[in-house]
């Protein structure tokens, strides 16, 4: 059997391309159907366009159906992302670049709780701005910064360590350049600049909050355990 079989560093990536694939393909062909059925000046002006989209072609009772899946859907979203988000807070204290503290297991459930209840509490910090587009379009500006960061990591690393071992590459490159990151940061600028100013400024507020605590942390542990460096 080929070695590659089990390799999760050529795997994943390999799932995560076609998952993605699969997204945008899905979205595509729901943006489509959505239009034809109510027109994109209906959709324009609505506030809850899958519901009405459901109303003018199931009928009145469709509406509410849709909404309490709509309900269920959010709720297990939010579950995994405070699951991950958890995980993440986590790992990043295990490896140094937050307080140590939140890298603490739950004795009994192995769980890292502090990193839980900390997830917890900024997540139900945002009910407090009363706006649900405000909030998303928080979230939507550190998902598109994050993936400009990725994109421009990977590009740095195949100029300045062109020898580590890559199981997986990114196809599309002209020389070391890697097309498809340029392309990757080109996109996420051109809807980050579409954001408020105010989402921005929250963004860069909490970008500057973390990376505080990731300084403080860093330093507080170099000092700890390398003292002659510090």
């Amino acid at each position: 059997m080929n070695r590659t079989t089990f390799s999760p560093e050529i795997n994943i990536p390999r799932g995560l391309v076609l998952a993605i694939s699969a997204s945008i393909i899905l979205y595509i062909l729901v943006a489509i159907s959505a239009v034809s059925v109510l027109g994109w000046e209906e959709l324009s002006r609505s506030s809850a366009p899958f519901s009405d989209i459901a109303r003018y072609a199931l009928g009145p009772n469709a509406s509410a159906i849709i909404s309490i899946m709509a309900l269920f859907a959010t709720t297990n979203t939010v579950l995994l992302m405070l699951l991950a988000s958890s995980r993440i807070i986590y790992g990043m204290a295990s490896s140094g670049s937050l307080p140590p503290i939140l890298a603490s297991v739950h004795p009994r459930t192995h769980a890292p709780w502090i990193a839980t209840i900390l997830s917890m509490i900024i997540a139900m910090s945002f009910v407090f701005l009363e706006d649900i587009a405000f909030v998303a379009n928080v979230n939507n500006f550190t998902v598109f910064v994050t993936f400009i960061v990725i994109n421009a990591v990977l590009i740095s690393l195949r100029y300045k360590k062109p020898q580590i071992a890559r199981p997986f590459r990114v196809p599309i490159s002209l020389g070391k350049l890697a097309v498809l990151p340029v392309l990757g940061i080109l996109f996420n600028l051109l809807m980050l600049i579409q954001l408020e100013t105010r989402v921005m400024a929250i963004g860069l507020g909490l970008g500057g909050m973390g990376a505080l605590a990731a300084l403080i942390s860093m330093r507080y542990i170099k000092s700890l355990y390398f003292p002659s460096f510090s």
